[in-house]
């Protein structure tokens, strides 16, 4: 509800009240790990952190911030460093025991192992990788495990100090060890391949990147089997590059990219051209593609809940998103774009969609005319639709409006052949040239609807028209559904016969399966029902017929209740909230508590402040009217609570309410 500055201020107010502990652990990425490597954070954002947590110090609140460097580059003398020691020797004792019982061994001459131990200079990375290659090798005695490291001091001369970078000459003759040894020349090609990934790697992301039929097929793993990806990085987990999590996805440790990024050069950036490594890109890139339209589907779909995946995907998805934007692969682009718009809006992260929609719109869209950039025509459709999506959340209807329009145009263009071809002799192609013709109408439609246009009434028609003539049932109801409302909604075009008559036909064009469509139809039926009393008790119509339109109100909102399913949280709430305006408007006081109680429990459930605060204000003002001063007093106070969460968005709720409090204490029997 609250935009960047007002968020950051929130924040800041409640860090001054309560006493927070902020753990940030591994904060290297924001200015780039390792060093060299482009950051997401560009040079403002790293200066927005700072001043952050400068403001921070005012507060009540402590960070602890983890980082194998000092970062005194962006973070300069700000916070106060602690540089951790190395792990203690019966510490190194301790880990080593824990790793020999995991592998089956029990280590009894500790001392046998202490010149390894030694060796790894209390790093717990480099002692879970010399360890566990010492055990794997089936070392056991002393002068196995002396000879064992003498091997790796000599291979220490391979690599550079880089004791800046948190890591060490025995960290990488470690590793080089043990992945020498682990794997074929092959395999490590292979592996390098991890370099792509953010922290975090799905077993699919790989197999995809080498499918055969796809045209950004790398040849280096094509036609590679899930079976044998899953054993190749399962053997990577065992010498401690990767962490198993199940599901054939994996972690990184954090202090690895150094490492993945130096066999990636080996393996991929050696041709002078650089194309092995564009090859690599491209594939990496197109893999998170598909799992970002994958994603969107199934979370468009219902199938399965697939955020928690998302969450998981984010970095490989912008990491992704970079890369397309450098090479200009417009469709990988896009398709980064739907994963990450899926996992911003399920979780209210519209600020940051926000964001990245308008970083990316110069790569597609004329700024002066609003049409597509030459060779950008085909993504044109869909970076419009989020163009007019963030501009009706800011309320910029009129700028919408003109978008929507310029965007029926173009899909109308693109649908000619298709209009003047019979239904039945369409092909595929040309059904969804239709089908996004009918959902631009459609879209055109709700943001007229929304200003007040009867033009409205145009749009949708010609789509209803569109969607029949195409068999697309789902198409026609959502049509029909909002015609109804336009009916009830726009003065203009009042008429609640022809509200109902839509309404009944959006129900009748759902099928059995969809029970929120259905249930959705019902509450909006019984909508038309309490419009028509209100109508027929202002025109002081018989008692009759008022309780007639009253009980066909209660009894659609009765059904839409019982139809809709228990996780519709947002529907049930409004349809609570319904019930609670009809009985109130009939006298009936407890049964409209009742149902209003119940949706400002849905309200509060969602985290919709705002809406519950609406709710509860409504409610005081009718509890004041009944002569319930000191209940209406206590929910005109939770409301302003409410309110006052919401920011300055509120800010003349806030004021109103206020007021609202002062006539109620006023009205208070002494």
């Amino acid at each position: 509800a609250v935009d960047d500055t007002d968020r950051r201020n929130a924040a800041l107010q409640v860090l001054k009240q309560k006493p927070v502990l902020w753990i940030w652990d591994n904060v290297e990425p924001v200015t780039g790990f390792p060093a060299g490597t482009e950051s997401t954070w560009n040079k403002e954002e790293q200066q927005e952190l700072v001043d952050f947590l400068r403001d921070c110090k005012e507060t009540n609140a402590k960070f602890l911030l983890t980082s194998r460097r000092d970062e005194r580059g962006w973070l300069s003398d700000l916070p106060a460093r602690i540089t951790i020691p190395p792990m203690p020797i019966p510490e190194r004792v301790q880990f080593a025991r824990a790793i020999a019982e995991k592998h089956g061994r029990r280590l009894t001459k500790i001392g046998d192992w202490r010149p390894l131990l030694e060796f790894t200079q209390g790093n717990p990375l480099t002692i879970t990788v010399v360890v566990g290659q010492a055990l794997r090798d089936g070392l056991r005695s002393k002068e196995q495990i002396e000879a064992f490291v003498e091997r790796l001091r000599a291979g220490e001369a391979a690599f550079e100090d880089e004791v800046s970078e948190g890591r060490s000459k025995s960290l990488g003759a470690s590793l080089s060890y043990g992945f020498e040894h682990a794997f074929s020349e092959e395999e490590r090609g292979q592996l390098a391949l991890l370099h792509f990934f953010q922290g975090f790697v799905n077993v699919g992301a790989l197999l995809m990147m080498g499918l055969p039929v796809a045209e950004w097929c790398l040849p280096e793993v094509r036609g590679m089997t899930l079976e044998a990806w899953t054993a190749l990085l399962d053997r990577a987990a065992e010498i401690g590059l990767l962490t198993a999590i199940g599901g054939g996805c994996y972690t990184i440790h954090p202090a690895l990219p150094w490492f993945f990024r130096s066999l990636f050069d080996k393996y991929y950036t050696s041709d002078a051209e650089g194309g092995k490594e564009v090859k690599a890109a491209r594939a990496f890139a197109e893999a998170m593609g598909d799992l970002g339209n994958y994603y969107t589907n199934q979370y468009e779909d219902g199938t399965r809940n697939v955020i928690t995946a998302l969450t998981a995907e984010e970095a490989n998805l912008l990491h992704a998103r970079k890369m397309a934007r450098r090479y200009g692969w417009c469709d990988v682009l896009t398709s980064t774009l739907q994963g990450l718009q899926t996992l911003y809006r399920h979780t209210g992260r519209r600020a940051e969609w926000a964001r990245l929609v308008n970083s990316i719109v110069p790569n597609f869209i004329d700024q002066i005319t609003d049409g597509p950039l030459p060779g950008r025509e085909d993504q044109y459709d869909l970076i419009t639709s989020y163009r007019v999506l963030l501009a009706r959340e800011a309320r910029q209807l009129t700028k919408a409006e003109r978008l929507q329009r310029a965007l029926v145009n173009w899909s109308r263009q693109r649908a000619d052949i298709a209009l003047a071809t019979p239904p039945e002799a369409l092909d595929i192609d040309q059904r969804y040239s239709i089908r996004t013709l009918m959902a631009s109408l459609h879209e055109l439609g709700e943001i007229q609807r929304e200003i007040g246009q009867p033009e409205c009434v145009k749009a949708y028609e010609e789509a209803i028209v569109l969607a029949e003539q195409n068999d697309y049932r789902a198409g026609a109801a959502a049509c029909a559904f909002n015609l109804g409302a336009a009916y009830m909604d726009i003065p203009l075009l009042r008429d609640l016969m022809q509200a109902e008559s839509w309404c009944q036909y959006s129900l009748e064009l759902h099928d059995g399966s969809d029970c929120i469509g259905q249930a959705r139809c019902l509450g909006q039926l019984g909508l038309v029902a309490y419009k028509h009393f209100k109508e027929a008790l202002a025109a002081k119509q018989s008692e009759q017929e008022l309780l007639r339109h009253i009980n066909a109100a209660l009894q659609f909102y009765q059904q839409a209740l019982n139809t809709f399913p228990p996780n519709a949280v947002e529907d049930l709430s409004v349809t609570h909230n319904q019930l609670g305006v009809i009985y109130m408007g009939t006298g009936d006081l407890d049964h409209a508590l009742q149902h209003y109680r119940e949706s400002i429990r849905y309200n509060e459930t969602v985290g919709n402040r705002y809406g519950a605060a609406i709710i509860r204000r409504n409610v005081a003002l009718a509890l004041a009217d009944a002569g319930r001063f000191a209940d209406a007093l206590d929910y005109a106070r939770a409301a302003l609570r409410n309110f006052e969460k919401c920011g300055k968005s509120a800010a003349e709720w806030i004021q109103r309410t206020e007021g609202l409090i002062a006539q109620i204490e006023m009205d208070l029997p002494a």
